[in-house]
C-alpha cells in the first residue's frame, strides 16, 4: 500500500467513526429531545446513518 493510499485509508476510518459517534449520539438525544426539536434530530440521524452507510459499503 503506498503512503497515499494509507492516508485514504486512516482519513476513511476516522470518517467512519465519526458518524458511528454522531449516530449514536442521536439516538441518545433522540429519547431527550423536546417534540419541536424532533424533526430536526431526526432528520440529522437519518444523514448520519446514509453517511454512515455509504462509508462501509
Amino acid at each position: 500500500m503506498s503512503e497515499a493510499e494509507d492516508r485514504e485509508l486512516r482519513a476513511l476510518q476516522a470518517a467512519l467513526a465519526a458518524e458511528h459517534a454522531a449516530v449514536y449520539g442521536y439516538g441518545v438525544v433522540g429519547g431527550r429531545i423536546g417534540k419541536e426539536r424532533a424533526p430536526q434530530a431526526r432528520s440529522a440521524y437519518d444523514a448520519h446513518r446514509a453517511r454512515r452507510d455509504t462509508l462501509v459499503r
